[in-house]
């Protein structure tokens, strides 16, 4: 699909260009005036670069979901992301060149690409899949061995969905020697689906069964017959195409971490310079009322379990760490996380620090020295992570932000569970305006100053 979305593209720029310039006024003496070179140029790197995203993306990555072509909504976000971010540097670099040409070339794109797709889909690809020279393999997994009977052919009857059942399973529960089974079958089928059958939902170890299989690169579906087991991190959506739901992984793209990581300079270095009169402010006051050191570190876990050095002001009394023991904590005190909103420890100016959380800018260093981003999941203590399941070990696919979804969801007053959930979430639905929401309500749960302490 790749030289035809391209050829697509290429169209949709030509579009564009024309739309530009409409008529022959726009030269001089019949030949082309500057202006038309220049957006002749622009556009060909928009073709590249949108071509280039898709790819980075994993939108021509071979699996099921690039098999049913009429499911486009992975172009249309991943299309809108990459002109929202262009739009966005265009406006930082305040170019010159019209805004319409975007929104001409990305509408007029969508409409080509659709038209392409319908027609490879209708001369090529669906008649190799009605022949299976092209398929995906599936197992079955179910309660009930005529559950998997049932729904084998049912699949067999509709084979324009794509599939070719490798193998069916009964799962009366999942545990330890089921999944030894289940790794027996992937060891003699190279097997890409798996199908969770109504009642498998009701397991207690669904969720991890199904984090199990994303390691495994297995792509799960799942037809529910209730929600109630997943936790709210986990929310299946519908294919188009196909009638059954599946989960997003939780981890974000090649592409989308490189428009984060420009976001995030971008953001760092413009807070920095305008705030740099509160940095000083903020460090004499730390100076005159408690002395040195300004600036308190402390190891947190960051991206993939790697340890990095965490930087505040400096809002506790000298060796606050050593007299942590004589202090009560509101979790319990075998809580991995220590939070006490009348904590002894804390100076006058440290408690309107953090009441605001402006004990927390100096972590814009590190954004900068990238062991942070602006907005991710919450930084982890060591002694949080040496504790984590497997499910909660997921939050650590992405840098931990300055601010997140937990920020602005109660921060201290949340407990372990519902803030790792809320990262897990926000991992699975990452997407740039998202970012962009989140630091605006972070504005709005700092003025209020509530749950910080």
């Amino acid at each position: 699909m790749l030289i035809p979305d391209a050829i697509a593209i290429a169209f949709s720029a030509i579009t564009a260009y024309n739309f530009r310039f409409p008529d022959a006024q726009d030269s001089i003496d019949g030949v082309p005036a500057i202006a038309q070179f220049e957006y002749r140029g622009i556009l060909s790197l928009l073709i590249i670069a949108w071509v280039g995203t898709l790819i980075a993306t994993g939108t021509y990555r071979f699996n099921h979901a690039t098999l049913v072509v009429f499911n486009l909504r992975m172009i249309i976000k991943r299309s809108f992301t990459f002109f929202f971010f262009l739009g966005f540097i265009s406006f930082i670099l305040k170019a010159s060149f019209s805004r319409s040409l975007f929104l001409v070339m990305l509408g007029s794109g969508l409409i080509y690409l659709f038209i392409v797709r319908i027609m490879i889909y209708w001369l090529a690809l669906r008649p190799m899949i009605m022949k299976k020279k092209v398929t995906s393999k599936m197992m079955i997994v179910g309660r009930q061995k005529k559950d998997l009977e049932a729904h084998s052919d049912w699949l067999i009857k509709n084979r324009s969905l794509g599939f070719t059942i490798s193998a069916r399973l009964v799962c009366p529960e999942i545990t330890l020697k089921w999944v030894e089974d289940f790794d027996r079958l992937l060891r003699h089928n190279k097997i890409t689906e798996v199908l969770l059958l109504p009642g498998m939902e009701s397991d207690p170890n669904f969720s991890k069964f199904i984090h199990y299989c994303e390691d495994l690169d297995i792509h799960v579906n799942w037809i529910p017959l209730d929600s109630g087991n997943l936790g709210y991190w986990l929310i299946p959506s519908p294919q188009e195409g196909i009638p059954f739901l599946t989960f997003e992984k939780s981890e974000i793209s090649l592409i989308s971490r490189a428009i984060k990581r420009t976001f995030d300079l971008v953001f760092a270095v413009v807070i920095l310079i305008l705030l740099s009169p509160l940095f000083l402010v903020i460090s004499i006051a730390v100076l005159i009322t408690s002395g040195r050191p300004i600036f308190y570190s402390q190891k947190r876990i960051g991206l993939n379990g790697k340890s990095f050095k965490f930087y505040k002001f400096r809002s506790m009394i000298k060796g606050a760490d050593k007299k942590l023991a004589e202090v009560e904590n509101v979790h319990g005190s075998s809580h991995v996380l220590f939070k006490n909103p009348v904590d002894p420890r804390i100076t006058p100016v440290g408690r309107i620090l953090r009441k605001y959380s402006l004990d927390e800018l100096p972590q814009f260093l590190n954004v900068l020295n990238n062991s942070m981003s602006v907005v991710g999941p919450r930084p982890a203590l060591p002694s949080e992570v040496s504790v984590y399941s497997s499910i909660y070990e997921r939050r650590l696919i992405a840098k931990p932000g300055i601010t997140g979804p937990w920020q602005i969801s109660g921060r201290s007053d949340l407990d372990l569970r519902t803030s790792v959930a809320l990262d897990l979430n926000y991992l699975i639905n990452w997407s740039f305006t998202r970012d962009l929401w989140i630091i605006i309500a972070t504005v709005g749960a700092v003025f209020k100053g509530k749950g910080a302490y």
